[in-house]
């Protein structure tokens, strides 16, 4: 495995002149992989590079307002399009992602072009052979974090757009600084950030205190309609059906945050998140507190993984089934895991 330095240097020579390339999100994506790809956008964009993002489908509602988030080409809806630049492409970045499978759809025409790759992650576990050059680091409280690091790093200079973009990966996938967010480097990395003249205020207004009324009303009724507890109390379950996110008129990014409440109330240490995307089709997400490793259990029964706190998974079933196994495995798994 190469250096730091060494990665540093294989990626100053891959953009030491313009270029076509391709920045690729994974499927479902959130403010870390959005603002981690508009990030680089704008900055190799401002370098003379002709850089196109492709999205596995659409984006949050929440992260419109980020700078040429409306260039984003959403591949569930323009399928054409998007292979036609990832045919073009002459070098990929894939952000966020440890592994080709979290591109959905993407994945097959991905694998069929020989441009060069590089990954920038901070997910355990990166498929080391899918990308000439890999940076990863689970240490790093987000893809955004990592990416300043390495812009910084490299010499490069941010612009104000490109720094909010960065500065709103960081604040979703720590929760506003909340989890995941121990090492001293990340308070550094955001007063810099706050140095480069980001708005901190709009991006805050912009990403957790805009809400439309049928979001508010969604995350009412799931708290307070559907959350169960299990383990003697101590798990927090909230399924909500297809028919329930179309009962509120559900929009991506409206569950955002919903899988955090539940770990506001005393004596909760797991809160889990199901949402019934489609037919036989189940997202989730895991947070957990401390010393509860949640990103095994995710791995182990819902082909999932993540962060040992913060972990997401999938299962190809209906609702109730991945209800009925989490109920029938969570708590053995806990006491096994020295719960």
């Amino acid at each position: 495995m190469m250096s730091f330095s060494e990665q540093l240097s294989g990626l100053k020579a891959l953009f030491s002149h313009s270029k076509k390339i391709v920045i690729v999100p994974h499927k479902d994506p959130d403010g870390d992989a959005i603002g981690a790809s508009l990030g680089w956008y704008n900055l190799l964009t401002n370098a003379g590079h002709t850089v196109t993002v492709v999205s596995p489908n659409d984006i949050p509602s929440g992260l419109v307002w980020m700078k040429d988030s409306h260039l984003i080409i959403d591949y569930s809806q323009n399928s054409q399009l998007g292979l036609e630049k990832i045919q073009e492409a002459e070098l990929f970045l894939f952000l966020d992602f440890n592994d080709i499978s979290r591109t959905g759809p993407l994945a097959g025409e991905l694998l069929k072009s020989t441009a060069p790759r590089v990954i920038i992650d901070h997910h355990p576990f990166p498929n080391m052979d899918l990308a000439q050059i890999v940076i990863s680091d689970t240490k790093v409280s987000s893809t955004c974090e990592l990416s300043f690091k390495v812009m910084r790093s490299i010499g490069w200079k941010l612009d104000v757009d490109a720094a909010e973009c960065l500065y709103t990966g960081i604040m979703t996938d720590t929760g506003m600084l909340n989890h995941n967010s121990s090492h001293a480097e990340i308070y550094h990395t955001v007063a810099e950030l706050m140095e480069i003249g980001i708005n901190k205020d709009k991006v805050h207004q912009e990403v957790f205190h805009s809400n439309s009324l049928s979001r508010m009303r969604l995350l009412g009724h799931a708290l307070c309609n559907k959350m169960e507890l299990l383990a003697s109390g101590k798990v927090a379950l909230i399924a909500l059906s297809e028919a329930e996110l179309k009962q509120f008129d559900y929009q991506p990014g409206d569950t955002e945050g919903l899988v955090n409440y539940p770990l506001s109330i005393d004596g909760i240490e797991v809160s889990v998140l199901m949402t019934e995307k489609k037919k036989d089709f189940v997202k989730l997400s895991f947070r957990s507190r401390g010393n509860v490793v949640i990103n095994k259990y995710s791995e182990t029964y819902f082909s999932g993984g993540g962060h040992r706190n913060a972990a997401g998974g999938e299962m190809k079933d209906r609702l109730d089934v991945a209800v009925a196994l989490l109920h029938s495995t969570i708590e053995d798994y806990l006491r096994n895991n020295g719960w």
